[in-house]
């Protein structure tokens, strides 16, 4: 026992006292000989559950001590030793014979000849499958050590969602290693606490097993930062050892509130002459138990890193008061603040909003007889079990509640998402995140309560309501008022989402959500709206190179042509189906030629010409592209002025409804206008960029393909456009261009005006935006008329000198 401290504290397992979780039973090899291990374990199930199977416990004991009987431990201890304490700690947290019978046999499968099937066969399916589920894969070549953990994580994890039995007993495994992790190697001890501290201890408390994680993340502390550890325990004895009786004054002062007795009147806070509770607790209040328990190394740790401030006897000390039921809790509540000046704003309430892993308890803190901050929490008996054993308590009299899982709201939503999720760290980072979230209450306009991680958006809301909700969430409002999609939602926000069926998830969203479902949903989408992206991509390539032969490309896909030629191109299996075949292209994986090529063969048309397709040398393909960007060949001749296929711009082409990837991106470079001549530049895994005809950045990707493109007829799209007048510096001139702007239905967004040549002429630069190429001219020919202009051009990249072009 710690100095200092009453003999009601409870001190925490990893110290070496009793602690909140199972403890560490003493398991020898004599023990494992004279079959005193059996013994003893069978007599603890008898403890905990009224109809044990002892049969089964036999059996299992008896085929794991043959499956691990040469086996040692890097101590030296027979390896059956481990298996004989995980089943010890099951049996402590009460759990049923199967789950005891599995803890014996869960590393039979992975290191004996012992196969699931047998296990099936001598013990049942039930406990066959909880250790197939706690079983890592075998070692598969091909996956990387990190690929290989993830992998099993996930295989435990959808093995829990139909039993959770299947991480209690990991849980109770890892807890046992970390109980030894001093014979390990110090790359190992450090490689397991941290994987221990990150998933494991988290995935405890979301189960309520309170001692356990506890005691895993006091243990992976003492092995991450032993220096820190040590300091830690060393100013816990250093405040304990300053105030040796105030823990007992404390627990005396708490007792003495439901004895019967009145508080000393220096402990009650003065009313306005209002006289203290008078309730006799002893005859309406019931039995009332309080204790003490002292705070852990690691989390006096936290605490202390979260505020920053000097350690006092309320960060490392805490009280509960146990009561009958839950309506004894609150009476407790008031007599406890009637008696003690509570704290303000320290009062928590997890009985009307539990906690995710079903924690219940009133938390508040009141000023104590010394004049020092106590903590209390205040539960009933139920509620303390709950606390203690979390999950567990579930069990009654060692029997299988079942269907428990469905009860964990995390893991639904771990279950749902997952599925989604085909790369195994990606998974597993994200659980992490899961796992390691403070949580806030948010509520529905109906008053459902839902749980979100910290710092969570309306978009997180949105998804966890329902994936389409999500998908097509276009703005929130948050207590009534409108609200960003960006704001982070706070405790006891009322939540409202606004849909449109014409929105979807945008790439930002993946920087504003917090929550794994949401991120997993919006990564899915913005993954199939890029492969339909490079599917159109590449179809309208490949029809073009068709169409300017005479082919018809519909018709090739009518009779399957087209993904029969997904084997010679040598896609993988998978991307073999026509969509795959043209979003290889479109990333340009597959060339477009290439496939053109195979299908005009089989056809029975010549082969296409290099000049037409793209083959040839490399300096000739430079010398075509230069002379095409140009509008000349070598002989002085028109060269693709008239291209036989051009793919058409539309607007659906250009916009993408609904937040996708464009199939033509406008290069803001030039910021083509519906009217401007086009040159297209196909960039592999992009798509297609268009230029105005002449574009610099359009020359300079000379090792890309060209694509002719031509506007749809009649097209008019709000485009932005850049326009230097070039004037005298006349009074009145600047209202008149304005007034030509508006004259032509032109909104100018941004203005700068300067003058030069010591001030008698200036340069006027309009960014405006416009419809069509004929209204930019109409705009142009108009400014050119005014009284004191001295010239108009539209300029494409300003400043260069090189490329501003007249009309």
């Amino acid at each position: 026992m710690t100095a200092g401290l009453p003999s009601a504290v409870a001190e925490p397992a990893a110290w070496g006292g009793p602690g909140w979780g199972p403890t560490a039973p003493e398991v020898t090899e004599a023990g494992l000989d004279d079959g005193t291990a059996l013994t003893e374990l069978v007599q603890l199930l008898r403890r905990r559950q009224s109809h044990p199977d002892e049969g089964l416990i036999t059996r299992a004991f008896e085929a794991a001590s043959r499956a691990h009987a040469e086996q040692r431990r890097k101590s030296g201890e027979p390896y059956f030793v481990h298996p004989v304490r995980v089943a010890h700690s099951i049996a402590q947290l009460g759990l049923d014979s199967a789950s005891v019978a599995a803890g014996l046999l869960h590393d039979a499968v992975e290191d004996s000849e012992i196969t699931v099937f047998e296990l099936t066969e001598q013990f049942g399916r039930e406990v066959a499958n909880i250790v197939d589920g706690v079983t890592k894969l075998g070692k598969v070549p091909y996956l990387s050590r990190a690929t290989q953990q993830a992998e099993s994580f996930r295989k435990m994890l959808l093995a829990m969602s139909r039993d959770i039995r299947v991480l209690m007993v990991k849980l109770l495994d890892r807890l046992d290693n970390m109980r030894t992790l001093q014979h390990m190697a110090t790359d190992k001890r450090e490689r397991i606490s941290r994987e221990t501290m990150q998933i494991y201890a988290p995935l405890a408390n979301r189960l309520g097993l309170e001692g356990v994680r506890r005691e895993l993340q006091d243990l992976s502390f003492r092995y991450l930062e032993p220096v820190s550890f040590a300091a830690v325990r060393k100013d816990i004895s250093g405040v304990l050892s300053r105030h040796p009786g105030q823990p007992d004054l404390a627990l005396e002062g708490l007792q003495r509130s439901f004895d019967g007795r009145s508080p000393p009147p220096s402990a009650r806070p003065d009313f306005g002459g209002a006289e203290s509770s008078s309730m006799d607790w002893r005859e309406h209040g019931g039995v009332v138990t309080v204790r003490a328990t002292l705070r852990t190394p690691y989390r006096v740790h936290r605490r202390r890193e979260a505020t920053g401030r000097t350690l006092e006897l309320s960060d490392i000390v805490t009280f509960q008061v146990i009561t009958d039921d839950r309506a004894a809790c609150y009476a407790a509540l008031g007599l406890l603040h009637a008696h003690f000046q509570p704290v303000p704003g320290r009062f928590r309430d997890y009985i009307a909003l539990p906690r995710p892993n079903h924690y219940r308890g009133l938390h508040t803190s009141v000023v104590g007889r010394e004049g020092g901050r106590v903590e209390i929490q205040i539960r009933s008996r139920a509620m303390d079990d709950v606390a203690q054993r979390g999950i567990a308590a579930a069990w009654k009299d060692g029997s299988h509640p079942g269907g428990e899982a469905e009860h964990l709201a995390w893991l639904r939503g771990l279950m749902d998402w997952q599925r989604d999720v085909s790369d195994p760290n990606e998974f597993i980072e994200a659980v992490k995140a899961d796992l390691f979230a403070d949580e806030i209450y948010v509520f529905t306009p109906g008053g459902d309560v839902h749980t979100f991680p910290k710092d969570s958006t309306p978009i997180d809301f949105a998804f966890a309501i329902h994936t389409d909700v999500g998908m097509h969430c276009s703005g929130a409002r948050v207590n009534g008022q409108a609200v960003p999609l960006r704001y982070h939602l706070r405790q006891g926000d009322t939540v409202e989402i606004i849909t449109n069926p014409n929105h979807g998830p945008r790439p930002e969203w993946m920087t504003m959500c917090v929550t794994s479902r949401a991120k997993t949903k919006i990564r899915q989408h913005l993954r199939q709206q890029e492969r339909e992206h490079l599917r159109e991509v590449g179809r309208s390539l490949v029809e073009q190179l068709l169409t300017g032969r005479g082919l018809s490309l519909s018709d090739y896909e009518s009779r399957g042509w087209v993904v029969e030629q997904g084997e010679e191109l040598g896609l993988p299996r998978e991307a073999r189906d026509i969509d795959g075949i043209y979003a290889a292209v479109g990333a340009g994986q597959v060339e477009a030629e290439a496939l053109a090529r195979a299908l005009a063969n089989r056809d029975g048309v010549p082969q296409v010409p290099p000049e037409d397709i793209g083959d040839g040398n490399l300096l000739s393909r430079v010398f075509r592209r230069v002379a095409r960007a140009r509008g000349r060949d070598g002989k002085g001749t028109a060269l693709g002025a008239t291209p036989t296929a051009p793919i058409e711009v539309t607007r659906n082409r250009v916009t993408a409804p609904g937040g996708g990837r464009a199939t033509v991106e406008l290069s803001p470079c030039c910021s083509p206008v519906p009217g401007d001549p086009l040159t297209g530049v196909f960039e592999a895994g992009r798509g297609i960029s268009a230029h105005v005809e002449g574009c610099p950045e359009a020359l300079d990707m000379l090792s890309e393909r060209r694509v002719f493109l031509v506007w749809e007829p009649g097209l008019a799209l709000e485009r932005p456009v850049t326009v230097e007048v070039r004037t005298g510096n006349m009074v009145g001139l600047l209202a008149e261009m304005s007034r030509a702007f508006s004259g032509n239905g032109v909104n100018i967004k941004q203005a700068n005006c300067r003058s030069f040549a010591n001030g008698d002429r200036a340069i006027n630069t309009f960014h405006a935006s416009v419809s069509t190429r004929a209204q930019l001219e109409r705009l142009m020919a108009e400014l050119k008329g005014i009284d004191g202009v001295l010239g108009v051009e539209r300029v494409f990249t300003q400043g260069s000198g090189i490329y501003p072009r007249p009309l």
